[in-house]
């Protein structure tokens, strides 16, 4: 199966985050609920969670948000006491919106950031080899629509158009009386397309003089994208003369990538009272990391040994919870955790993406300023570590890695009264 070099562009910007190559910070109100949101469906991120939890919304919804991500990751070698990671901060984006074209049909769009950032080295570290610099950008655009099959069963879709570009430094082992290494600058940019569906269900609803509880279910997948790169360009620096053939001044590389499909299944119970509401939210994800078998590209230059490296990822779930208390439905505060089983098995660790099985926990406030306009706020720490190695390379690490992210989100909507008796977000 082929894979190209432009997945390890992808997974090693997002090694200051975790979670295979995925950012998970597709909205402010869900981040600081653990991510827990496809059963959920209360802002405009539900295009992104949920296509089909559009159908729970009347009028037209606005989400806008940023996330900044403050990385510090560290590893330790027999070797060499330690190594920190020079990776500047980021600041992942993202834009949705819900409208309606009829009682029955809503649509929406979005624009996020599902992979992204940058890592670095010091050029002379000790696995200089394996990686010393890398950068990458994506935008993800998804145009949907959702149906209300009946009262209480919704359906929804879209398709997922990909764009990114990268570049990435690494020495290159050379041997002459005027140097030992060169190194190699590779850069690149593709696109694919995919798709996103979902059901949801305002499942039951519990009604009492006093109090009402509403019981929700949703389902979605996110396919696999395969994103072509017809184009890359590689460039040889620092090349003694005899090895300019094999490494000449500039080539080309050709190569595919297919991303991870996502399953996820959710559901949500809130309680509300003439003053508060008390809502849970649990979602269980799925996601195929075993695509991500083999990394190889292939050089123009036909005496440029071309590569091929196994990484033989293994499938992977993730398991996310969340609660959310609101008064007056005015104020809110949330909290949320979530438990992320790594897809790199031992002796396929590499320093360009440390990824390690964790506990994260995250908060968040919310303040409806009026009837159109909220803000909310959201936070995450990560504190995990692991030892493994990379057998190929022959290198072993202790890896560390602690990461803070805030995050700000900015809602509008200007929607139109829904009925009473339906289950439809204002």
């Amino acid at each position: 199966m082929k894979r190209s070099f432009l997945i390890l562009m992808l997974t090693s910007p997002i090694l200051t985050f975790g979670g295979g190559f995925q950012l998970n910070l597709q909205g402010v109100k869900a981040v600081s609920m653990g991510g827990a949101f496809t059963g959920l469906a209360s802002d405009a991120s539900t295009v992104f969670f949920n296509p089909a939890g559009m159908s729970n919304f009347s009028g037209h919804h606005f989400g806008f948000g940023v996330h900044y991500v403050m990385p510090k990751v560290s590893l330790q070698t027999p070797q060499v006491a330690n190594t920190n990671h020079t990776s500047p901060n980021a600041t992942p984006f993202h834009f949705y919106y819900t409208g309606q074209l009829n009682e029955k049909m809503k649509f929406g769009f979005l624009v996020n950031n599902q992979f992204g950032s940058t890592s670095s080295l010091e050029d002379n570290w000790q696995g200089r080899y394996i990686i010393q610099n890398i950068s990458l950008r994506t935008f993800m655009f998804q145009p949907t629509m959702s149906y209300k099959v009946h009262e209480k069963l919704f359906v929804g879709g879209g398709f997922v158009y990909t764009r990114g570009d990268f570049s990435t430094e690494k020495a290159v082992p050379v041997a002459s009386a005027s140097t030992t290494e060169g190194k190699a600058t590779l850069r690149g940019d593709g696109d694919g397309v995919g798709f996103n569906v979902g059901l949801f269900s305002n499942i039951y609803t519990l009604k009492k003089e006093t109090s009402t509880t509403d019981f929700r279910v949703g389902a979605s997948y996110r396919s696999t994208i395969q994103v072509d790169l017809p184009n890359g360009e590689v460039e040889f620096t620092n090349i003694p003369t005899s090895l300019k053939n094999k490494f000449p001044a500039q080539t080309t590389f050709v190569s595919e990538i297919t991303l991870p499909s996502v399953f996820t299944a959710g559901f949500s119970v809130k309680h509300t009272r003439e003053n508060y509401s008390v809502e849970f939210a649990y979602d269980f994800n799925y996601t195929t990391w075993s695509v991500y078998d083999t990394l190889s590209f292939e050089f123009a230059n036909n005496d440029t040994p071309d590569s091929k490296t196994v990484k033989d990822w293994q499938d992977s779930p993730t398991h996310r919870f969340g609660l959310d208390f609101t008064y007056k439905q005015k104020y809110s505060a949330r909290i949320g955790a979530y438990y992320d089983v790594s897809p790199v098995k031992d002796g396929f660790l590499s320093p360009e993406l440390p990824d390690m099985t964790q506990l994260a926990y995250t908060a968040g406030l919310g303040y409806k300023v009026n009837d159109r306009f909220s803000v909310d706020f959201s936070y995450i720490r990560q504190n995990a570590s692991r030892e493994a190695a990379l057998t190929s390379a022959n290198f072993t690490a202790k890896y560390n890695r602690i990461v803070n992210v805030f995050g700000l989100g900015l809602n509008y909507n200007f929607s139109c009264k829904a009925k009473e008796d339906k289950p439809q977000i204002q």
